[in-house]
C-alpha cells in the first residue's frame, strides 16, 4: 500500500441523515422565504389575492381600481332585477329601485383579503386551497328612490277588482264576487327591501308586497230584486216556414241562457246584456229538433240578442224544405205534375237530366227540387200576398191581418199562372214583354216561367200602339201567365211589396 492509497481511504463518507437534514433545512428556509415574500407582497403591495370572488364575480389578480370597475359593471350595470307580484313578472335594473353595490368599498374589502387580521388564514387559503374565497358585496339601499319608483309602478302593478256578476243555480239568481283586484303596498315593500337588500340583489328577484282588493257584492245584492223580472224573461227563437206560413217557437233553456248573461255597470247602474258567442252553436242544435227533413237557414241580420231579450222579440230563422220525389201516375203530364208539386216544369226537367217530357213512364220516380229554391232572397217577415186563381182575387196580408183585397186576372188555359209559393224578386216600373209586345206598368217579378222569362204581378198592360188591354176583363183569366191588377192597385202594391215579400198562389 502506497501513501496515496492510505490518504484516500482515511476520508470518512457524509452521513445520510446529515444530507437529509441539510436538505430539509434548505427547503424550510426557502418555504419561509416564500411565505415571507408572499406575505410582504400581499401585505404591502400587489393586486387582489387570487381566487377572490365578490359573490359570483371574480376579482382576483385585479388592482383596486380594476376590481371596483368590474364590480360596478357586473353588479350595477349588467344585473337584471326580476320584479314580481307572485303572478306577473317585469324586468328592471336594481338601480331603478335605489339598490346598488358600492364598487369602491367592495373593492377595498376584496383587496384586504390576506392583509387584514385574518391574513395568515386567508393567505393559506389563497395558496393551498383550490376553492374560491368569496366576500360579500357592500350593498347600498336608498328608500327615497325606492318609494318614488314604486309609486310610479302603481299604474303597472295595481288593478281594480272586477265587478260582481250574477250566478244561476237551482232556478235562482244570486250575486257572486268578481275577480279580486291588487293594490301595491309601497311602505311594506320598502321595509322588505331594507331588511333583505343583499338577498334581493344576489337573487335578482324583488317580490312586491301587495294586498288583494275583494270584489264588492252588497250593491248588486240590493239591486237584484229589480233585475229578476228581466233575468227570468225567456229568449225565444222562432222558426218560420214561408212555404207553409207557419212558425215554431223554441225557448233557450234557462241554464244555457244564464251562461250568456253579462252584467255591466254604467254610471253606477247595472245593465244586463247577452253574450252572443254561444248562440250559433244553439242554432245549429235546433236542426236536430226538425225530424221532417227541413233545415234551418239563418238570415243575414245581426242577432241583437240583448235587444230581443229585453223587448221579448224572438229571433227568427227560416225553415227550408228538402227536395222530394214524385212517382208518375197514369195520365200524368209534366205540366200536371208541375201544378201538383207547385214547381215550374223547367226546374223539374233540370233536376232530372235525360227526362223526356213527352214520355213519362208510369211508376217512374222524379226528383222534385226544394220548394224553398223558389225563395232566393231573404224572406220579409210579416208581409204576404195571397192569390186565388179560382176566385180571381188577391189578398194583401200584413202582420197576420188582411189589409187590402183586389180583383185580379190570371193566365189563360194555354198560358196558365203557376201555383206555388214564390217571392217578389224584381221591381220594374215599366217592363216590356217582346213576345207579346206588351208594356207592363209596376211590374213585380215573382218566378221564372222558363229560364230568363219572369212572370209577375203588374197593372193593366198596353200594346205598342198605346191601346190598353183587359180593362174591362178583371175578375177572369185573360193574361199570358202574369197576375193583372188595375193601375191604382198595381201602383200601391208596387210601393208596399219590397223584394223578399212572399207571394202564395193557390189554385
Amino acid at each position: 500500500m502506497n501513501i496515496a492509497e492510505r490518504s484516500t481511504s482515511s476520508i470518512a463518507p457524509i452521513p445520510r441523515w446529515l444530507v437529509a437534514g441539510l436538505t430539509a433545512a434548505v427547503l424550510i428556509l426557502l418555504g419561509g422565504w416564500l411565505l415571507a415574500g408572499v406575505y410582504v407582497y400581499y401585505r404591502f403591495a400587489g393586486p387582489v389575492a387570487p381566487r377572490v370572488m365578490v359573490g359570483d364575480t371574480p376579482v382576483g389578480g385585479l388592482s383596486d381600481a380594476q376590481a371596483a370597475e368590474r364590480v360596478d359593471q357586473r353588479w350595477n350595470r349588467e344585473r337584471v332585477l326580476l320584479v314580481t307580484d307572485g303572478e306577473r313578472y317585469w324586468q328592471a335594473q336594481p338601480l331603478d329601485f335605489g339598490l346598488w353595490v358600492d364598487p369602491a368599498a367592495t373593492a377595498r374589502q376584496a383587496y384586504r383579503v390576506g392583509r387584514g387580521e385574518r391574513r395568515f388564514q386567508e393567505l393559506w387559503q389563497v395558496i393551498f386551497d383550490r376553492q374560491p374565497l368569496e366576500i360579500r358585496p357592500q350593498v347600498v339601499f336608498s328608500p327615497t328612490i325606492a318609494v318614488e319608483r314604486l309609486r310610479n309602478w302603481r299604474g303597472l302593478v295595481e288593478y281594480a277588482p272586477e265587478p260582481p256578476q250574477l250566478s244561476y243555480a237551482g232556478g235562482e239568481w244570486c250575486a257572486v264576487p268578481g275577480a279580486a283586484g291588487i293594490a301595491l303596498d309601497v311602505e311594506a315593500t320598502v321595509r322588505l327591501m331594507e331588511q333583505n337588500a343583499e338577498v334581493i340583489l344576489r337573487s335578482g328577484v324583488l317580490t312586491l308586497v301587495t294586498r288583494r282588493l275583494p270584489s264588492p257584492t252588497a250593491d248588486l245584492e240590493a239591486r237584484l230584486p229589480s233585475l229578476v223580472e228581466q233575468l227570468n224573461r225567456p229568449l225565444r227563437v222562432e222558426g218560420y216556414d214561408p212555404i207553409l206560413d207557419r212558425s215554431e217557437v223554441w225557448d233557450v233553456p234557462p241554464e244555457l241562457l244564464a251562461e250568456w248573461v253579462r252584467l255591466d255597470w254604467e254610471s253606477g247602474e247595472p245593465r244586463l246584456r247577452l253574450d252572443e258567442i254561444g248562440f250559433p252553436a244553439y242554432l245549429e242544435g235546433l236542426q236536430n229538433r226538425l225530424t221532417d227533413g227541413r233545415s234551418v237557414w239563418l238570415p243575414p241580420d245581426p242577432y241583437n240578442l240583448s235587444e230581443r231579450w229585453v223587448s221579448g222579440t224572438p229571433y227568427t230563422v227560416i225553415l227550408r224544405h228538402p227536395p222530394t220525389t214524385y212517382t208518375v201516375q197514369p195520365g200524368d203530364t209534366l205540366l200536371s205534375i208541375s201544378y201538383r208539386v207547385q214547381i215550374p216544369a223547367w226546374m223539374i226537367l233540370r233536376a232530372n237530366p235525360g227526362l223526356n217530357p213527352d214520355v213519362l213512364p208510369t211508376g217512374s220516380a222524379l226528383t222534385i227540387p226544394s220548394r224553398s229554391d223558389l225563395l232566393p232572397l231573404p224572406v220579409v217577415i210579416g208581409k204576404r200576398i195571397l192569390i186565388s186563381i179560382s176566385a180571381q182575387r188577391m189578398t194583401v196580408v200584413e202582420n197576420g191581418q188582411p189589409i187590402r183585397e183586389f180583383v185580379i186576372s190570371t193566365g189563360i188555359d194555354r198560358s196558365p199562372t203557376q201555383p206555388g209559393v214564390f217571392q217578389v224578386q224584381t221591381h220594374v216600373a215599366e217592363a216590356y214583354a217582346s213576345v207579346w209586345d206588351l208594356t207592363m206598368p209596376y211590374f213585380l217579378g215573382i218566378y221564372e216561367a222558363w229560364p230568363g222569362f219572369m212572370n209577375g204581378i203588374h197593372g193593366l198592360p198596353t200594346l205598342s200602339s198605346g191601346r190598353r188591354l183587359w180593362a174591362g176583363n178583371l175578375g177572369r183569366p185573360v193574361s199570358y201567365g202574369c197576375i193583372i191588377l188595375d193601375l191604382p192597385a198595381a201602383e200601391w202594391l208596387y210601393d208596399w211589396a219590397q223584394n223578399g215579400v212572399v207571394v202564395e198562389i193557390r189554385e
